[in-house]
């Protein structure tokens, strides 16, 4: 019992999610972990645009939490940064969405044989995200809450468009000759 007190008052000292020193450690050994941008899946890129496997195994404006998610069901180390964007985000045409953030993941054991046999590549990892990406939960719920927004816009933009042409000429005359 006492061990068991022990043990609970240990827990409760210590800090609760990683130190800063282990933070520090985890991204130092980071740095030689290849690193993943949502252009390099995404089917409306060019290859000029950063676009990487072919287009059939890839999906449409995938995001860096996407690519973390399948990191994770793959067990993979990963690590997020989220404020990085790709080098050729500067072609993009205006219309064309930015999706900012990279992924690095650990794809390989310091004595080169691949954490998990499904995937020993980049490539191999980025077609199975492509691939994955269009069934994640996440996905559906970023899409539905994109599609209300839309609804939404277009419903304020058609009551604007009513009240404009209900207004008319009220009074004003043109030039009499």
């Amino acid at each position: 019992m006492e061990k068991q007190l022990q043990q609970q008052q240990q827990k409760k000292t210590q800090p609760a999610g990683p130190t800063v020193e282990d933070q520090k450690e985890v991204l130092e050994k980071s740095k030689k972990w290849p690193m993943f941008y949502p252009n390099y899946i995404n089917n409306q890129r060019t290859i000029a645009q950063g676009r990487k496997i072919p287009k059939s195994q890839c999906c449409a404006n995938p995001t860096s939490l996407e690519i973390v998610h399948i990191a994770n069901a793959l067990k993979l180390p990963w690590v997020h940064e989220r404020y990085k964007l790709y080098p050729r985000a500067f072609m993009l045409k205006p219309g064309q969405m930015m999706l900012p953030g990279r992924v690095r993941v650990q794809l390989w054991n310091e004595d080169k044989t691949p954490i998990n046999e499904k995937i020993p590549t980049r490539t191999a990892f980025m077609k199975f995200a492509g691939e994955n990406i269009p069934n994640l939960k996440i996905r559906h719920q970023r899409i539905q809450h994109a599609q209300a927004q839309m609804q939404a816009h277009q419903a304020a933009v058609e009551k604007a468009q009513a009240k404009k042409s209900k207004k008319g000429k009220k009074g004003k005359k043109g030039k009499r000759r």
